[in-house]
């Protein structure tokens, strides 16, 4: 009980001196990010999933199999994602989503992986 007790003041304290440093009552969420880099020289892949594509589809009147004006759209949403961040070597598509493999040595956000998938 004794450990518990020095484990909660000690995070307390933690938490004062950063919301006390950055001036920003919010500033305490950092105790509780997890160190989650990913492997250094591999290549990260990021797959990203439509949801609810099939109503999508249905509002928008997209042909099937292969609706034209469906795969420009998927395909003009994918180019903007590209330009706004260089480390993507490449990106594909299939079915309702598309996948973005990113350069070896992208250092984007010190890959982490949840602020990664969070942008």
């Amino acid at each position: 009980m004794k450990s518990l007790r020095f484990e909660i003041s000690t995070s307390i304290q933690q938490a004062e001196a950063i919301v006390s440093m950055a001036k920003s009552k919010f500033e305490y969420v950092r105790l509780y990010e997890l160190d989650d880099k990913l492997l250094k020289n591999v290549w990260m892949v990021v797959r990203i999933d439509g949801k609810g594509f099939h109503k999508f589809t249905q509002d928008h009147n997209f042909q099937k199999p292969n609706d034209l004006s469906a795969l420009n759209l998927m395909n003009d949403a994918a180019k903007g994602v590209m330009s706004n961040l260089q480390d993507i070597f490449m990106a594909y598509g299939q079915s309702d989503e598309y996948s973005f493999v990113f350069k070896r040595s992208s250092t984007l956000y010190g890959r982490r992986s949840s602020k990664i998938i969070s942008t």
